[in-house]
């Protein structure tokens, strides 16, 4: 009889805790996902001008097996990711990421919601009439606008502004790759594919007060958090792979494909059957980077609608 008492009053201290703290499971498995990249997020962008909320659990969240985890070191942040680099090969990438100088590449990007904003919960457009208002507003921090019907998000800007990051990774799998006698294109462009497509899947929305972002994660995000998603980690491997090969043999492709709005890359000089795009006079097999798939497994009939995106010297 002592011992029911006992659990009983177990439980119900349970019960008192789940009530006044209003806790659930499912908040329970959100955290566990996220919760420790979170924190490193939020201490690598504490000095940002730009309003961010990071605490919105990513859409459609899957992870491959890995996960770049984090160290907070005073104003740093030692970052981790061990993935595997050609075949099965494993490598793990460190880097050190100060507080003030990713809070300053952060605030380089994202625009106003006075310009541009959510539609609906899959969609975007303009929130301003006035041509002039949208051109003087939207013409900054990684977006643009000419005119109503040409807009949008000026990709190499964030290129542009994560090179530092980049061209780590970029030097990082030289090494690699050098160290083991296998240095060449192909597999620049494979280490580089593995090192974004291993990063867990999940859709960013960090729309917060008067910013918005199009739900992109630029690349010391997608580091500090975790987990990006198409276009996040198109750009991503855009930008590490023009510090490895010509840029003129890398486009960013936006399309269409079964699940809807969709961003892949164009690799020119590759030795594999797949989907392919011409332009400029050269044939890009079109490269999945939100998945794990090998560049000889691509698909050939996947994506529609293509509007290629060069990249730029930069």
């Amino acid at each position: 009889m002592g011992t029911e008492i006992i659990i009983y009053f177990i439980l119900g201290i349970g019960a008192i805790i789940y009530v006044n703290s209003n806790f659930s499971l499912s908040a329970f498995s959100n955290m566990i996902k996220v919760d420790d990249n979170l924190i490193i997020i939020e201490h690598l962008t504490k000095y940002s001008t730009k309003a961010k909320n990071y605490r919105k659990p990513p859409e459609n969240f899957k992870s491959h097996g890995y996960k770049i985890k984090g160290k907070i070191i005073g104003e740093d942040v030692s970052m981790k990711y061990v993935f595997p680099l050609i075949n099965t090969t494993e490598s793990t990438f460190t880097v050190q990421l100060n507080s003030r100088n990713v809070s300053t590449t952060v605030s380089s990007y994202g625009t106003s919601l006075k310009c541009f904003g959510p539609a609906d919960k899959d969609s975007y457009e303009l929130k301003s009439k006035s041509v002039e208002f949208l051109k003087r507003e939207m013409n900054k921090d990684g977006f643009y606008f000419d005119s109503p019907y040409n807009f949008g998000i000026d990709y190499n800007h964030v290129i542009e502004i994560s090179k530092d990051l980049s061209s780590q990774i970029a030097y990082f799998i030289v090494q690699e790759l050098q160290s083991k006698s296998r240095d060449n294109y192909l597999n620049r462009v494979k280490a580089t594919l593995n090192f974004v497509q291993f990063i867990p899947y999940g859709v960013p929305d960090f729309d917060h007060e008067d910013d918005t972002y199009f739900g992109l994660a630029i690349p010391h995000e997608s580091i500090g958090l975790s987990y990006s998603d198409c276009d996040s980690k198109s750009v991503f491997f855009g930008g590490i792979l023009h510090h490895l090969i010509p840029p003129e043999n890398i486009i960013l492709v936006s399309c269409n494909t079964e699940g809807g709005a969709h961003m892949i890359v164009g690799v020119s000089d590759l030795p594999f059957n797949g989907q392919k795009v011409f332009y400029a006079g050269k044939n890009y097999l079109l490269l999945e980077t939100t998945t794990p798939i090998p560049m000889e497994h691509h698909p050939n009939d996947k994506y529609n609608d293509l509007k290629v995106i060069p990249i730029k010297q930069v």
